[in-house]
């Protein structure tokens, strides 16, 4: 039998339902607003993520939330919450044409609204397939987000029940939606200011280093040339003393002419406009030139050097000029910082696809808090040091990146260092490139 509507008990009990709807809407508006002011506050785009995935999620009583963005074709997930270890590997995959509500938001510019599991089975087969919810995930809404007209990502809301949307929650959700996308954008500007400033801030310090090498460091040889140059033009120098002030003249311009080749190396390294003219080498003529520039070096400073004599057999996928210049740098370094009746050794080890330098010292080796600045340009372990102006092994090390390698470094105080890197082998000596 229905309560009759002029029942002052009904009436009653409805005017408190009524109420306790409104004091909910009011309730749920509050932390909406505490939401939004978050989000306006955050500086950058991995706070946005945390304020909407901690706080929005709770603000709409969801259980689990997602948060992408958008660059391009590329589709970058930004943050997730409540998703056990086998989802979340699943969520790193989607891409823009993934048949998943999110991305179906993002594609069409709409809200999708999924009231119950099987809804979601019959709308969405494929991603259902995939991943199957979990057992107590019922509703979902994924909501795209648009900001002055540009879809710029999307946000998926998922509830513990199956539950009908009513029009305060869609309100919510959206409200919700157009913050986060608000904020994101925002975040973003941030962020670009933040790298550009940071990029002006390196590419200034980078001018700074420098001018100070041009300025401290091709001084000094311009001075011998230009001291030697004024004694040679007087017609009292002796023959022999005029041949020893060339060869001092000589030996400054060479170092004047492998600094400015240092530096423009790593301009080019920086800009990424360095190329590579690649060909099939022999390492065992590298090994050859490398002892002819640095046996001389090394007897005359009493170290032992030896390197290797791999097969005639042994080739590389590599440019020869700067192979040359890798190999040179740092072999150079070792005899240059290995003491007095040390020992220097090169290795060349083929292992299957690749080859496998390694250069061994018997040096002082090098701190561990050192190893970390080891590959930064102009930097030296002793400031006092002046055998070199820190780029060395920073070229080295770009060298053999652009060359598909790595540049690896072991060392123990007081015991030495050494230096290996890999290059890919080749077929023969006229063959492709393995």
């Amino acid at each position: 039998m229905a309560m009759p509507t002029n029942d002052p008990a009904f009436h009653a009990e409805e005017l408190e339902r009524l109420n306790e709807e409104l004091r909910q809407v009011a309730a749920r508006a509050t932390r909406l607003l505490e939401v939004t002011t978050a989000l306006s506050q955050a500086m950058s785009v991995a706070e946005v993520a945390e304020v909407v995935l901690d706080k929005g999620v709770a603000v709409v009583e969801a259980s689990r939330g997602l948060l992408l963005c958008l660059e391009g074709d590329r589709v970058e997930v930004l943050g997730s919450r409540g998703f056990n270890p086998q989802v979340e590997v699943w969520i790193q995959t989607l891409g823009r044409d993934t048949e998943v509500a999110i991305m179906e938001a993002v594609r069409t510019g709409t809200p999708v609204w999924v009231e119950s599991l099987d809804e979601y089975r019959t709308r969405f087969p494929w991603a259902y397939s995939q991943v199957v919810p979990e057992a107590h995930d019922e509703a979902l809404c994924a909501m795209p987000l648009v900001h002055g007209g540009e879809m710029i990502g999307g946000l998926s809301l998922t509830f513990a029940q199956a539950r009908a949307f009513g029009a305060s929650d869609r309100a919510f959700t959206q409200l919700l939606a157009q913050a986060t996308a608000a904020a994101l954008h925002r975040a973003w500007s941030y962020d670009m200011e933040r790298a550009k400033r940071r990029d002006a801030e390196l590419l200034a310090r980078a001018r700074e280093d420098v001018l100070g090498v041009v300025a401290h460091d091709l001084r000094n040889p311009l001075g011998l040339i230009t001291a030697t140059t004024e004694m040679l033009l007087d017609d009292d120098v002796p023959a022999q003393k005029a041949k020893e002030m060339l060869r001092i003249t000589m030996r400054a311009a060479r170092q004047m002419n492998r600094l400015i080749s240092d530096l423009l190396d790593t301009l080019r390294l920086q800009a990424g406009r360095l190329s590579l003219d690649a060909q099939d080498v022999r390492v065992d003529e590298i090994v050859r030139q490398t002892d002819e520039t640095f046996r001389p070096m090394a007897e005359k400073r009493s170290i032992q050097l030896e390197l290797a004599s791999p097969d005639a057999n042994t080739i590389v996928r590599a440019d020869p000029l700067r192979m040359s210049q890798i190999i040179g740098n740092l072999v150079g370094n070792a005899i240059k910082f290995t003491p007095e009746h040390g020992r220097v050794v090169l290795r060349v080890v083929p292992q299957g696809p690749v080859v496998v330098f390694q250069v061994v010292d018997t040096g002082p080796g090098i701190p561990p808090t050192q190893i970390e600045h080891l590959f930064d340009k102009f930097w030296q372990a002793r400031q006092s040091d002046h055998r070199g102006v820190g780029l060395g092994l920073a070229i080295a090390k770009g060298l053999i990146e652009a060359h598909g390698g790595t540049l690896a470094v072991e060392s123990v105080v007081g015991a030495g260092s050494t230096f290996s890197f890999t290059l890919s082998t080749a077929t023969g000596p006229t063959g492709p490139a393995a």
